[in-house]
């Protein structure tokens, strides 16, 4: 009998891959990367290329179009506003996502074991990862550590300099939905071919963190991308990675902007009920899936 990996593949399915010498096919495994920096680099391509039309156009467009989408940079010139900086990056968001949905609901259901998962499943997929993201974010902020990092200062700027309902509809859901698409529905996946699980859990979940390009966000991101995989793999549909990097990310942005109204002892009282949270809704999906399990 085969002997199946956490993402209920067999042993068989998750050794095609393996080359005649035992190890992983290591042409595949680069093909797999090159396909995550096409990724990348159509984005950027995509986000540069609505810049240029937008600096470029911009200035003969009406009045109050102009003003939305410029504003002067001081030397005569123009520079996009915020709003329009992230309404770019949304745009090429979307476009890099719609190349790759195919590849990663195809890696999807075929490296994947589908299973029936309940409305209780989402309810308590969601709370977890609001006890996440509300956890991991006062801890990191109460820390004192993004004052050290000058790259994240830059990085937090840059997305909370658009309006709040831009920035609420680009990072809660625009960003989440195209980067699950590459990380875990074709980055994880496919690595799963080549590693067991675990393996490819820890190896796409350090990619996430360090795409992000500054140690505080790296490190939420790698606990954030572990927890993504964990639950994946216990649903076996990539509608809950879409659930889980939503959840944190609205609620992320919208802590940030109530963080300044709530005292430091609230802050630790919130930061522990929702590890409460957290761990208690963890604890119930597993259990849930062991009896699932025991039952087959």
């Amino acid at each position: 009998m085969m002997k199946e990996t956490r993402s209920g593949l067999s042993d068989n399915t998750a050794n095609k891959a393996v080359g005649n010498n035992g190890k992983p096919d290591m042409k595949n495994i680069w093909r797999l990367f090159l396909f995550f920096l096409l990724y990348i680099i159509f984005r950027l391509v995509v986000e540069t290329m609505f810049t240029l039309s937008t600096l470029t156009l911009g200035p003969s467009f009406t009045e109050g179009l102009k003003n939305f989408m410029l504003m002067s940079d001081g030397d005569g010139g123009y520079r996009l506003t915020g709003d329009m900086q992230v309404i770019i990056a949304g745009i090429g968001y979307v476009m890099s996502g719609i190349m790759i949905r195919r590849k990663a609901f195809e890696y999807d259901k075929k490296f994947n074991e589908k299973k029936e998962n309940k409305p209780l499943f989402w309810v308590l997929t969601a709370a977890a990862s609001v006890g996440l993201a509300l956890f991991l974010n006062i801890i990191i902020s109460k820390s004192g550590v993004t004052a050290y990092s000058e790259t994240y200062t830059e990085v937090a700027a840059s997305q909370y300099s658009c309006s709040f309902i831009v920035g609420l509809i680009m990072y809660g859901f625009i960003s989440p939905v195209s980067e699950e698409l590459m990380f875990r529905g074709i980055l994880y996946n496919g690595l799963k071919r080549f590693f067991n699980p675990n393996s490819a859990m820890f190896i796409s979940a350090a990619i996430f963190g360090l795409y992000h390009g500054n140690g505080v966000q790296a490190f939420y991101g790698f606990l954030v991308s572990a927890f993504i995989v964990l639950i994946y793999d216990l649903s076996g549909d990539l509608r809950s990675a879409f659930l889980i990097h939503m959840a944190c990310n609205l609620t992320a942005y919208i802590l940030t902007y109530v963080y300044a109204s709530i005292s430091s002892n609230g802050m630790w009282i919130i930061a522990i009920v929702s590890f409460a949270v957290l761990a208690g809704c963890y604890y119930l999906m597993i259990g849930k899936n062991a009896k699932k399990k025991d039952a087959a």
